[in-house]
């Protein structure tokens, strides 16, 4: 990174905060708190600085704290303090251990994965409305009749166990009535 105190360069200092766009040709070191837009050559998030907004620059480097949307150009760097959270553009990537990133991760020069569009519900059938049994089932009952009192005319009672009362005789004219 070029450096901090050069010509075309931004310092927020701890304690100070700043809301809006700003636009830095050279680098923006944030130790306090910024909010808004930032686009700068290179930007680096001190350990007790943060970002919330949009920010773009070829290089970033984080050891505090930037979320929202972040696109490095060239490249991103998490600090073991750093987070990094939201969407997420970068070229060339290195994380330190204990360093953090949260949220939507992409390359630069490739497009981000396309949300699939929910199907359309389908449109549910019209409804219709059925007083009694079709024709078709009323025209099947006697045959549904007949067969039901052949299987129960082959139908061998179950001898009942020991000491328990004998079950009546199952006919074609003792059926359960509906």
């Amino acid at each position: 990174m070029a450096e901090i105190h050069a010509a075309g360069s931004l310092l927020v200092g701890e304690g100070v905060y700043m809301k809006g766009t700003m636009r830095v040709p050279g680098v923006a070191s944030v130790d306090g708190k910024l909010e808004g837009e930032l686009s700068a050559d290179s930007v680096f998030i001190q350990q007790n600085g943060s970002m919330d907004g949009q920010t773009t620059a070829n290089h970033v480097r984080v050891a505090g704290t930037l979320t929202d949307t972040t696109v490095a150009n060239r490249t991103l760097v998490v600090e073991a303090t750093g987070l990094v959270a939201g969407s997420i553009t970068y070229q060339e990537l290195e994380i330190k251990k204990g360093g953090s990133l949260q949220g939507g991760i992409y390359k630069v020069g490739r497009e981000m994965p396309a949300v699939p569009a929910p199907a359309p519900a389908p449109e549910p059938a019209p409804a219709t409305v059925q007083t009694g049994a079709p024709a078709t089932v009323q025209a099947a009952a006697p045959a549904i009749e007949n067969v039901l009192a052949d299987v129960l005319a082959n139908v061998q009672p179950a001898e009942a166990p020991a000491g328990a009362p004998a079950a009546a005789p199952v006919s074609a004219n003792n059926k359960p009535k509906n």
